[in-house]
């Protein structure tokens, strides 16, 4: 019988401080972004990081309830690919990998979104791991807030993680089926 549970849904001792030291660390890099010495924020961008990071909590929980329970027996593949689409894009994307000329600020006309847009959605995902260590869920950080408010673990996959909590649950799966075995 195993011991670790459904990855995606339930998280082993490894996967849960990993994800508890990602939170810390993406979280020390928001709060680094407003140490003195980097660049000073103006209010309007300030305003802007606070009006996007609730502007993300109040998506997700959107999406969360219109689409949640239609897809909770569907693959956890589907969940990811909604729920992580948005967080990849405005955290990691659309700050590193795209153009300027591409990216959503520019897209929308208000290139001056960009920073702030980026560093609601990594402080959205930096306070979302924690709650992950805390809660015991394995899937994606980003709908850890919901499955927390809700009181409910949708099936999603952490795509970062997925390989470190397939392989503590090969470990722990194993270490489990060989205390059984020399228990009977």
């Amino acid at each position: 019988m195993s011991k670790y549970g459904t990855v995606g849904r339930e998280v082993g001792v490894v996967g849960r401080w990993i994800r508890l030291l990602m939170g810390i660390s993406i979280s020390s890099l928001v709060l680094l972004d407003f140490v003195a010495g980097t660049h000073t924020h103006s209010l309007r961008t300030n305003m802007l990081i606070v009006l996007f990071f609730v502007g993300f909590i109040f998506a997700y929980q959107a999406a969360y309830l219109l689409i949640g329970e239609r897809i909770k027996d569907k693959s956890p593949w589907i969940a990811t690919a909604i729920f992580v689409f948005p967080a990849m894009y405005f955290s990691f994307v659309n700050a590193f990998l795209v153009p300027p000329e591409l990216s959503f600020g520019y897209l929308i006309g208000m290139p001056y979104v960009n920073h702030p847009i980026t560093i609601a959605m990594l402080l959205y995902i930096g306070i979302s791991f924690p709650i992950q260590f805390l809660t015991k869920y394995g899937g994606c950080e980003v709908i850890a807030i919901q499955n927390l408010i809700h009181k409910k673990n949708y099936s999603s996959y952490c795509v970062p993680l997925l390989p470190i909590d397939f392989l503590e649950k090969i470990i722990v799966d194993a270490i489990a089926g060989s205390r059984e075995t020399r228990a009977a």
